[in-house]
C-alpha cells in the first residue's frame, strides 16, 4: 500500500547572521559625528546588550568627502584594522546642494571612498550617515537655492543625495535624517538640535546612535542604554522610532546575502528548494539525520522524517552568512486504506495508477496555477499519456466512489 503523511506543523525560521557580539567601525565624518561622541554612545548601547564596539573615528571639523579622500591618514585607518563597517559622513550642507552639484562635487568622492574601503578589506561594509536638515533651513544657501529655505526642503534633498549615494555603491544606509524627521513631525517636544540649530543636542545624538546600533548589530533596542539627561520616555520614543526607520526595506542597498528556502513533498520524498539571494556558496545541514550538501536542491526520503527535524540553510558570500530554518514537526506516516499510488514519478508523459480500479470515480490533474488542464469522470484505464504536458508539477485529484478525494503530487519532465 501506499505511505502517505500526515503534516501537524511546520515552521521557517530565517535569521541573518550578521549580529555578531562583536563589530568594529571607523567614523569617517566630522562634528556631526564627534559632538556628544556619537562612537561612544554606540559603545554604550552596544554593552548594555552583551556585545562588543571597537571603533575609531577621524572627524575633523566640516570635513567633507572630498577631503577625506584625499587625506593620507584616512588611507592609513582604512588599512590599520579589518573594519566590519566604514561610516562616511559629508559635510552637512553639501549633499543638501542642487542635484547637478551634489553630481560632480560628492558623488565621485562617495565612489572613490568605498572603492578604498573595499580594496583595503573585501569584507568591510561602507555605512552612508544620512545627516538631519538644520532646524529651519539653511539661511546661508536660501537664496541661491530654494529649497534649502526650509527644514524639509533640506532634508528633501539630504535624503535624497544620501539615498542614492547608497544605490549607486551597493552599501548599507544609516537613515539618520528619516528617523530625525520622524521625530519632529510626531513629537515636537523633543529637542534634537543644540542652541546653533545645526548640531545634535545629547536626544539628537542618541537618536543617531541607536539608527547605527540597529544597522550595526541588526538588534533592536530593548533595554539599551539611556544617557542619565534623557528621561525614560524620551528615550523609548527615539529607541522606536530609530529602529523602525532601518526596518524600510530600500535604505539597504548592500548586496547582503539572504538564505531563503521553501519545500514540498512529492510522492514519497521531501524537497528542500534554494531560493537565496546575493550567495557565493550554500550548503544544507541536518544534524539529527547526519546531512551536509551543497546541492541547490535538497530530496530526501519521507520515511527519514517522522518526528521533529531541522534542516538548516545556509549561504555566505565569503563575508557574510545568512541562516535559514526549516522546521517539520511530526512527519508522521500512515498507510491510505484505499492503497492509492502513481508511477513513476517523476516521469516524461507516461502515468500509471495502481490500486483497486472499482474504487475510483474520477481523475483531475492541476497544475501549479490551479487550472484543470485534464479531467477523466469515465475511467477505462489506468494509465495516462501526459507527454503533451509542460514540465512541472502536477496535482492529481482522485475521487473515489464513496466521495472521498484524493490527492498526490506528480513531476512530469521532458
Amino acid at each position: 500500500m501506499k505511505l502517505i503523511y500526515s503534516l501537524v506543523l511546520s515552521l521557517l525560521i530565517s535569521t541573518i547572521s550578521i549580529a555578531q557580539t562583536e563589530k568594529s567601525a571607523l567614523f569617517i565624518g566630522n562634528s556631526y559625528t564627534y559632538v556628544n561622541d556619537l562612537p561612544g554612545i554606540i559603545n554604550d548601547i552596544a554593552i548594555s546588550k552583551g556585545n562588543t564596539f571597537n571603533h575609531q573615528s577621524h572627524t575633523p571639523g566640516g570635513s567633507t568627502l572630498a577631503q577625506h579622500a584625499s587625506n593620507s591618514n584616512v588611507q592609513t585607518l582604512l588599512n590599520s584594522v579589518e573594519w566590519d563597517y566604514v561610516i562616511l559622513q559629508d559635510q552637512s550642507q553639501n549633499p543638501s546642494f542642487p542635484p547637478s552639484q551634489v553630481a560632480n562635487e560628492v558623488y565621485p568622492y562617495a565612489a572613490s571612498l568605498c572603492d578604498d574601503i573595499r580594496q583595503a578589506d573585501t569584507c568591510s561594509q561602507p555605512v552612508f550617515f544620512m545627516t538631519w536638515g538644520r532646524e529651519n533651513g539653511d539661511a546661508q544657501n536660501c537664496e541661491f537655492y530654494p529649497p534649502l529655505c526650509t527644514y524639509e526642503g533640506m532634508q528633501d534633498r539630504l535624503t535624497e543625495s544620501y539615498t542614492e549615494m547608497a544605490e549607486d555603491n551597493n552599501t548599507l544606509l544609516a537613515p539618520v535624517g528619516i528617523a530625525w524627521k520622524s521625530i519632529r513631525e510626531n513629537h515636537p517636544n523633543i529637542d534634537l538640535y543644540s542652541s546653533d540649530g545645526s548640531h545634535p543636542s545629547i536626544h539628537g545624538s542618541y537618536l543617531a546612535a541607536c539608527v547605527f546600533y540597529s544597522v550595526m548589530f541588526n538588534d533592536s533596542l530593548i533595554n539599551a542604554f539611556i544617557p542619565n539627561t534623557i528621561s525614560f520616555t524620551d528615550a523609548v520614543i527615539i529607541q522606536e522610532t530609530a529602529y523602525n526607520s532601518t526596518l524600510e526595506n530600500e535604505i539597504n542597498f548592500s548586496q547582503i546575502p539572504e538564505a531563503i528556502a521553501n519545500y514540498e513533498i512529492i510522492g514519497d520524498s521531501l524537497y528542500f528548494y534554494n531560493e537565496s539571494q546575493n550567495y557565493t556558496s550554500l550548503n544544507w545541514i541536518g544534524i539529527s539525520q547526519n546531512i551536509i550538501s551543497d546541492a541547490e536542491t535538497l530530496i530526501l526520503n519521507i520515511a527519514d522524517f517522522t518526528e521533529m527535524y531541522e534542516i538548516d540553510l545556509m549561504v555566505s558570500d565569503g563575508c557574510i552568512e545568512s541562516t535559514t530554518t526549516l522546521q517539520i514537526n511530526n512527519l508522521a506516516l500512515q498507510y491510505l486504506e484505499t492503497g492509492i499510488s502513481i508511477f513513476p514519478n517523476p516521469s516524461t508523459g507516461i502515468l500509471n495508477y495502481k490500486g483497486e480500479a472499482n474504487l475510483l470515480k474520477s481523475v483531475y490533474v492541476y497544475n501549479t496555477l490551479g487550472v484543470c488542464v485534464y479531467k477523466n469522470n469515465q475511467l477505462t484505464t489506468n494509465s495516462w499519456n501526459f507527454s503533451n504536458l509542460p514540465e512541472g508539477i502536477y496535482s492529481i485529484e482522485f475521487t473515489l466512489k464513496n466521495t472521498n478525494k484524493k490527492h498526490l503530487n506528480w513531476v512530469k519532465k521532458n
